[in-house]
């Protein structure tokens, strides 16, 4: 089971866990067409996307179903599945 690893502020955290948020943005950039793309340029496949709400090592924690990866207008959109686990 392959798992994308995003790091997120609070409010947005929050919109996603009581479900007005269903797709993460992110600029296209080398780092996250790395995470998402192979070298060939193939999508990667997940299962889930783990949102952990900053970096301190007891910051909540958050596993929903990964719907997909899109490419628009210099952005990423990844959209947030169900929520499978809660951790906070």
């Amino acid at each position: 089971m392959a798992t994308l690893r995003i790091v997120i502020k609070q409010p947005y955290f929050d919109q996603i866990s009581d479900g007005t948020k269903t797709t993460e943005y992110r600029e296209i950039k080398p780092f996250w067409e790395a995470r998402l793309y192979d070298a060939n340029g193939k999508k990667r496949e997940y299962d889930t996307i783990e949102f952990v709400n900053g970096y301190n090592s007891n910051a909540k924690k958050m596993i929903t179903k990964y719907e997909g990866v899109t490419r628009r207008v210099g952005l990423f959109h990844i959209r947030v599945g169900k929520i499978m686990k809660r951790s906070f």
